[in-house]
C-alpha cells in the first residue's frame, strides 16, 4: 500500500451546491455513471498526474503536488484524484441543501408541487435522469400536462355563471 487515501469517500463537486454530480447504480440506467466523474482542475485547467506520480515524488523527498508550492503554474501538473473514485453509493446530502429530494413522503410533496408550479422543474428532472433512469422525462411532462389541465379545469369551473 501507498498510504494515500482520498479526500472523501465519494466524489464531490468543489463548486458549490448548485451543480451536483449524481450518478446511478448500473442496475438504475441513470445517464451519470461513475466513469463520468469530471478531471480534477487546478487553476482552470484539468489535472493529468496519477498516485503513482505522487509515491514517486515522496521517495526523492519533492511535495507530492507540483503546484503546492504555487510559484510556477504548469498545465495540468496536478494529481487527478478524481480519477479514483469508482463506486458510486449514496451520498451524506442531498442537492440544494437537502431540499430536493424523494427520501420521504413530505419532502416529495414539496419537490412534486415545485415541478408542478414550473420552478425549477427542468433542473428535478435532469437530477431524477442522471440518478434513475434517461424515461423518467415521461412522469414529469405527464405530471405537468395533468396538473395543468385540472387547473385550467377548475378555472372554467369556478368562471361559469349561470342565468335563472
Amino acid at each position: 500500500t501507498t498510504g494515500i487515501s482520498l479526500p472523501h469517500p465519494y466524489y464531490m463537486a468543489d463548486e458549490d451546491d448548485e451543480r451536483p454530480f449524481i450518478c446511478s447504480l448500473p442496475i438504475d440506467n441513470g445517464i451519470m455513471s461513475c466513469s463520468d466523474v469530471p478531471a480534477r482542475r487546478e487553476g482552470g485547467r484539468a489535472c493529468c498526474l496519477d498516485k503513482e506520480d505522487v509515491v514517486y515524488r515522496q521517495s526523492i523527498g519533492l511535495s507530492p503536488e507540483p503546484l503546492t508550492n504555487g510559484s510556477i503554474s504548469v498545465a495540468g501538473l496536478c494529481v487527478n484524484w478524481n480519477q479514483y473514485y469508482t463506486r458510486c453509493h449514496t451520498g451524506s446530502s442531498n442537492p440544494h441543501k437537502g431540499a430536493i429530494n424523494f427520501d420521504n413522503i413530505a419532502y416529495a410533496w414539496i419537490v412534486i408541487f415545485q415541478v408542478i408550479t414550473l420552478e425549477g422543474w427542468v433542473e428535478i428532472m435532469y437530477y431524477v435522469m442522471d440518478a434513475h433512469s434517461f424515461y423518467n422525462f415521461i412522469y414529469f411532462i405527464l405530471l405537468i400536462i395533468v396538473s395543468h389541465a385540472y387547473t385550467v379545469s377548475i378555472k372554467n369551473v369556478e368562471g361559469t355563471h349561470y342565468i335563472d
